[in-house]
């Protein structure tokens, strides 16, 4: 990766396993709350196929070249000469706007879909029957034949419309955007620009390719949420109802509806632990779906407030300071971010 220097900070240590597995999309209550902090959350799931191998090479390049120095903790700063690199390639580097839709879709999902769609549909306006599909895999080669045969009504033209709108959208956000989407789709006897044509034609370095290509495809996976068409029929199954997974959204469900922690624990058939590490969840990336009140009670905020104070990221738990006992790391982790919502 030669883009890692934009995640780290000057005055703030860094987990670098969180950096990691936040770009690669391995969810743990720990990585959101710590991603949250480093206020990378958006940065979910943007290198999904990033490898274990390629990223510590990486790292180790970044304190090779004193960009970046480990504590005794093993977290990463920035170094006076990181700063300053840092600073340099901010101009360098791409933008993304639709990063706030990171929780929306799995994106290899919706570019492995969209792009056979888009195929299939070309190869259709030119009634060819013999071509090789873009994937193999066969759910979604039929998933794509229902789309097709499905359609009431001219699905070569309403496709075209929606792409067309889709990419007037997008040329207010920025022209590169738009461009690699269009050049990244594959159609009668267009095989899509390879990475050095697209570096050359947006232009663009190659080490942000895969953040345009991420930044592209939740658009298209918010424009799909959106307009009602032939986008959101084929896409639709892909996108997430909520930031949360299905079964922290079940858990929220039952907890707004009046149910204790036990309660939904015995209805769900799960830990009461796996039921407190889904309000964490929602603690974390979907705050204001909850009653703050009932969910970390007066008397333990006062508590609380009495050993902690100033940046949350800076408390060290110490559990013969907090109270619940075997479940007191529950209450500090709600206690911090009760203390971060309350301060914006």
């Amino acid at each position: 990766m030669d883009n890692l220097l934009r995640f780290f900070d000057e005055h703030q240590p860094r987990r670098i396993r969180v950096i990691e597995n936040t770009l690669k999309d391995r969810r743990t209550v720990s990585t959101l709350f710590w991603a949250k902090q480093y206020g990378l959350l958006k940065w979910t799931g943007a290198y999904r196929s990033l490898e274990r191998e390629e990223f510590d090479y990486s790292i180790k390049r970044l304190v090779k070249d004193n960009l970046i120095r480990l504590d005794s903790t093993g977290q990463a700063l920035l170094t006076t000469s990181g700063v300053l690199k840092q600073e340099e390639l901010a101009d360098e580097e791409y933008q993304p706007h639709f990063f706030d839709w990171y929780w929306l879709a799995n994106t290899r999902r919706i570019e492995q879909r969209l792009l056979l769609g888009v195929q299939v549909v070309s190869e259709l306006t030119y009634h060819n029957r013999y071509y090789a599909p873009l994937t193999n895999e066969y759910h979604e080669q039929q998933v794509v034949k229902h789309w097709l045969l499905n359609w009431r009504g001219n699905i070569v033209k309403e496709l075209f419309k929606e792409l067309e709108l889709f990419g007037n959208s997008l040329e207010s956000v920025d022209e590169r955007l738009v461009n690699y989407f269009f050049y990244s789709l594959i159609g009668h006897q267009i095989t899509g620009k390879n990475e050095l044509q697209l570096c050359r034609q947006l232009p663009i370095s190659k080490g942000q390719l895969p953040i345009i290509k991420q930044d592209a495809l939740l658009a298209i996976a918010a424009f799909a949420n959106s307009y009602q068409g032939t986008l959101s029929r084929l896409l639709g199954e892909l996108l997430a109802p909520s930031p949360l997974s299905n079964s922290g959204n079940q858990t929220l469900l039952l907890y707004q509806r009046g149910y204790s922690i036990t309660q939904i624990a015995k209805r769900r058939r799960i830990k009461e632990n796996t039921v407190r590490e889904h309000l964490l969840e929602v603690a974390i990336i979907y705050p204001e779906a909850i009653d703050w009140e009932r969910l970390l009670p007066a008397p333990i905020r006062h508590q609380l407030t009495k050993q902690y104070q100033g940046p949350v990221d800076k408390w060290k738990f110490n559990p013969a300071t907090v109270p619940g006992g075997a479940v007191a790391f529950y209450y500090f982790r709600l206690f911090q971010l009760y203390q971060e919502r309350s301060s914006k």
